[in-house]
């Protein structure tokens, strides 16, 4: 029988316990400057508002719609982390989440030509697909979590 043999098994784990604890805090260090675009972000909207409200045009219904939107992408952002921070990995959904609120915010608010609206709805509609294929991978591999963790715990 063949043994595998490695010269430094400590070594390497000690290396990939160092890279994961790096990788953790530096998701941490984005989810921080996320939550503060965030709050920038409602804060700049409120004073949007407020500048809607007093002068309703077009132009400021679209200026909030459009800061409101990119809250959105943000907070999705920050769950895409804390997702990653207590699962270990990325997952896709957010990610999608994030892309469709973007096309739908260039779909919303930019002056698009014919063409370019166009491609970002069939960019919208393969997002959406990809989405619901994704949650289904990803529901089925949380069933299957929450069952391993069910089997352990008896």
């Amino acid at each position: 029988m063949i043994q595998d043999f490695e010269p430094f098994p400590r070594v390497r784990q000690a290396l990939a316990q160092g890279c994961g604890a790096v990788t953790i805090a530096i998701y941490v260090l984005i989810a921080i400057l996320l939550v503060v675009a965030a709050l920038m972000g409602v804060a700049e909207t409120m004073t949007l508002v407020m500048t809607a409200l007093e002068n309703p045009t077009q132009h400021g219904l679209s200026n909030v719609l459009q800061a409101i939107l990119l809250i959105i992408v943000i907070a999705t952002l920050v769950d895409m982390v804390a997702s990653y921070v207590r699962a270990g990995r990325v997952l896709v959904r957010p990610i999608l989440i994030a892309g469709i609120t973007t096309m739908v915010r260039r779909l919303l608010v930019s002056d698009l030509t014919f063409i370019d609206i166009i491609g970002t709805t069939i960019v919208i509609l393969g997002l959406t697909v990809a989405m619901v294929y994704v949650g289904r991978d990803e529901m089925e591999m949380m069933e299957h979590l929450k069952d391993m963790k069910r089997s352990e715990d008896q």
